[in-house]
């Protein structure tokens, strides 16, 4: 529970920086939500749900991603190798495919550190739209299967995959589209195990 206290004041903090001193209900009524909720969550009383963290997002004008955590995706657009000027390709292979994803070594070095651990897969749905769409692709860290509070895992069940962001809830967790025509929905720890984890996404790259 300390993890989720410490996420909550982390979120508050993050939250007073987009809300200038004294304009809390200014703030609220932009997002079209109750001041006295917004004050719960600028005092560190609660968290928000997901509909009510992308209006937030949106009327402070953040990302949903940085908001949520405190970081932003890496988002960058799709090289194609024969641009590459360096000549340094680094590989990524397709997950369950036989293609593989070539970037700039270079560009992305970070992704040394855990290369063994990534794959890639392109997203075939909007379920996270503002923070990635329907035909970007997503590098994920395999070696991260642990589901944490706000982070976006990458997940399959039925032949289909799932991209959620994970809210970690009394009863188990709630998966949610930033996307917020779309439901979230609520698992329990013993029916997580009817899904394969994929891992953590970690960078949105878009097609060019």
């Amino acid at each position: 529970m300390a993890d989720k206290k410490e996420s909550i004041v982390q979120f508050s903090e993050r939250l007073k920086s987009i809300v200038p001193s004294g304009s809390g209900r200014d703030f609220a009524k932009k997002a079209g939500i109750g001041y006295s909720t917004v004050h719960n969550y600028l005092q560190a009383v609660s968290s928000p749900t997901l509909d009510n963290l992308v209006l937030l997002a949106k009327a402070g004008n953040v990302s949903v991603e940085w908001l949520a955590t405190g970081k932003e995706f890496v988002v960058t657009d799709l090289a194609p190798a024969h641009e590459m000027k360096n000549g340094r390709v680094f590989k990524i292979p397709f997950y369950k495919n036989s293609e593989f994803l070539l970037l700039d070594a270079e560009a992305f070095s970070s992704l040394h550190v855990n290369a063994e651990h990534l794959t890639a897969l392109r997203v075939d749905t909007d379920v996270m739209e503002p923070t990635f769409t329907t035909g970007s692709v997503l590098i994920i860290d395999q070696s991260q299967k642990h589901l944490k509070d706000s982070k976006v895992i990458v997940m399959s069940k039925g032949g289909s995959y799932l991209y959620k962001r994970i809210q970690i809830v009394s009863d188990g967790y709630s998966l949610c589209s930033d996307n917020i025509k779309y439901n979230e929905i609520i698992i329990t720890e013993d029916s997580l195990s009817t899904f394969e984890i994929l891992g953590e996404a970690l960078i949105v790259l878009n097609r060019v």
